[in-house]
């Protein structure tokens, strides 16, 4: 699994969607004070929440949790169902907020570089384009700006209190200057 995994994240498609995300990931996920069992399912759901990304697609996350239910069982893993319901809610964090401190971390993993330094931001906002070259600008920026006022209008974008002390004044002003290199389009 670990070659598959690795593939996966470095198919052609990709560019912001990679083993760098993962890694990003897990490097902050090592700074939470977790009990083991609820680390490991938080790592297996990093390690599995994008192993399928079509762009394309509308269903790579129930791929995604199929895949590592499969597997996780498979290796006797008790946690894999846990595992697939976090993959799960990484589908649409709009309908599918998170509950309870799992779906509340890798929530705020799989978007934190909203609130990175603003040239890595600059880049994750670059590599998301590139992954959505299939759409014309029109359709991309339309979408992105819908997906950015709806992060914009929650009542904070990290759901976790270490998260929104790190990240969330950053995000903000992030998410503010990428409306504004938008506005030609």
């Amino acid at each position: 699994m670990c070659q598959h995994l690795i593939d996966a994240y470095n198919e052609s498609q990709r560019h912001y969607h990679t083993l760098s995300h993962i890694h990003a990931c897990l490097n902050l996920l090592d700074g939470f004070p977790l009990e083991q069992n609820e680390s490991d399912v938080i790592e297996y759901a990093v390690w599995f929440h994008d192993i399928i990304y079509d762009p394309t697609s509308d269903n790579n996350e129930k791929q995604s949790a199929t895949i590592a239910e499969t597997w996780l069982s498979n290796q006797g893993i008790k946690s894999a169902l846990d595992v697939s319901a976090l993959i799960l809610q990484t589908a649409d964090y709009e309908s599918n907020l998170p509950s309870g401190r799992a779906q509340s971390i890798l929530h705020d993993l799989d978007l934190h570089v909203l609130g990175s330094n603003p040239d890595r931001y600059r880049d994750y906002a670059m590599n998301i384009r590139k992954e959505y070259r299939h759409l014309s600008d029109d359709a991309f920026f339309s979408g992105r700006r819908e997906f950015l006022q709806r992060v914009l209008a929650r009542v904070s974008i990290f759901a976790t209190t270490s998260f929104r002390e790190l990240f969330e004044e950053q995000a903000i002003q992030n998410i503010k200057t990428e409306f504004l290199s938008m506005e030609n389009f």
